[in-house]
């Protein structure tokens, strides 16, 4: 399990305490997501991005507060379940066509990626269904979506690489990996999955009841860590956060979840700190 360092620990101190805490913001009126499930590429990846795919959506619209209506699985139809799996790039582009003139200032915006991927040198490639997506493409889609909360899930392998280019003030960029040589299937999905399903008081460092993406986001990475100790394996992924829009990731051992004392370079955590999952309750 990843060691929290010493700051990590003094900033849940500083947010469990009473003392004149910030007034929350009012939730998104509506939350949006789009779930890309990448070209598998065979039989067993099939079967595994099929299940993701859906597990994904349940996270979404059953765990979390998204409403069914407003959440798009691209790659993959349920009805139709001898259907290939894997989006296209004119599927994911319209996607986001449809849904761009819908989302409004005050929304949320999530997108979830899953697959494999890989990096020729200068630029990082989503594999789909017919031609790949690079970063800079991926990015261009959202360019032009204004909204205050935004949530990129990259758990595809190269992740990293899609980072810099997505990076932006006020949205928040989770990649599977870092910028290097980390071309290896990831552990991440299963990992975010199975984080994801565990109950708030598992979550919950700072026992304020509620659980932010910054503390999902620190379960996710020590259930990678695990996974790779388990299996007496070198890790090959480590996964990024970027929320202060430098297009710089931080690991979870080096995120801030309350501002520091002085002026400092990175200030990635901020944001995910102060970001609360819509986590669904039972009257609801």
């Amino acid at each position: 399990m990843i060691a929290l360092p010493c700051y990590l620990a003094l900033a849940f101190g500083q947010a469990a305490a009473p003392d004149a805490p910030p007034p929350e913001a009012a939730p998104p009126a509506n939350r949006w997501a789009i779930v890309v499930v990448g070209l598998p590429g065979d039989e067993e990846h099939e079967s595994l991005f099929r299940a993701a795919g859906q597990a994904y959506v349940r996270w979404l619209t059953e765990s979390l507060d998204f409403d069914p209506s407003r959440v798009v699985l691209v790659g993959h139809h349920p009805a139709e379940p001898e259907a290939k799996l894997g989006a296209t790039k004119e599927q994911i582009t319209a996607a986001v066509a449809e849904l761009s003139p819908q989302i409004q200032p005050e929304d949320a915006l999530w997108i979830v990626t899953l697959g494999h991927a890989n990096y020729d040198g200068e630029r990082g490639w989503l594999h789909l269904a017919g031609p790949d997506i690079n970063d800079l493409e991926l990015a261009e889609l959202f360019a032009e979506v204004e909204c205050r909360e935004q949530v990129f899930w990259l758990t595809h392998t190269c992740s990293g690489w899609f980072l810099p280019s997505l990076s932006r003030p006020g949205r928040i960029v989770i990649a599977a990996t870092e910028a290097d040589q980390e071309v290896n299937e990831t552990e991440f999905p299963q990992a975010l999955l199975e984080a994801a399903s565990r109950p708030t008081p598992e979550l919950d460092r700072d026992a304020d009841g509620r659980v932010s993406l910054a503390e999902l986001f620190l379960a996710v990475s020590e259930r990678v860590a695990a996974t790779f100790k388990a299996d007496n394996r070198v890790p090959t992924e480590h996964a990024q956060l970027d929320d202060d829009g430098n297009g710089r990731g931080s690991e979870a051992d080096h995120l801030l979840l309350a501002p520091p004392p002085g002026d400092v370079d990175q200030r990635d955590g901020l944001q995910a700190a102060a970001m609360l999952l819509p986590v669904r309750t039972e009257t609801q």
